[in-house]
């Protein structure tokens, strides 16, 4: 049984996250560089969780192992899951503001402030009531062409 790497793994993401965060928080580094670096990590991540995922359950169900015994699928979908769940956190807190928006006790509801998606639902922007249009004259009922009343 393979024994994973957690510990390892989660020290060196999170050293490297402090380290390009330092990076972009003293001018050195681009914040929408680190923010593309991070993002970028994620999605490798994510992939390369979700292939090993699906040649893990190739083999399990088929029989077709498509790459050679000595490459333990399993374990690699486990490591690439520990980067991916360890990056997607420091993506959800990067999106905080954004959903702290939608909660009850959010100043951008409860002070009637401006949201970031626009009005609140305490100021809605009212629409201007329409002019009421003139009613059109009843239509008089005509004859039949080539016949006079």
């Amino acid at each position: 049984m393979a024994t994973y790497n957690l510990l390892p793994i989660a020290g060196a993401v999170v050293v490297l996250y402090i380290a390009s965060w330092l990076l972009a928080r003293t001018g050195r580094l681009q914040v929408a560089l680190h923010r593309k670096i991070w993002n970028a990590a994620l999605l490798l991540s994510f992939t390369g969780m979700i292939v090993f995922s699906l040649l893990n359950v190739l083999a399990y169900d088929t029989g077709i192992n498509v790459l050679p015994p000595a490459i333990d699928v399993k374990f690699w979908h486990v490591e690439f899951g520990i980067i991916c769940v360890l990056v997607a956190m420091f993506h959800a807190l990067w999106h905080m503001p954004y959903f702290q928006q939608y909660l009850p006790s959010s100043p951008a509801r409860a002070g009637g402030e401006q949201s970031r998606l626009g009005a609140t639902q305490k100021e809605k922007p009212k629409m201007p009531a329409a002019p009421a249009q003139q009613a059109a004259p009843p239509m008089q009922p005509s004859a039949p062409e080539g016949k006079k009343e």
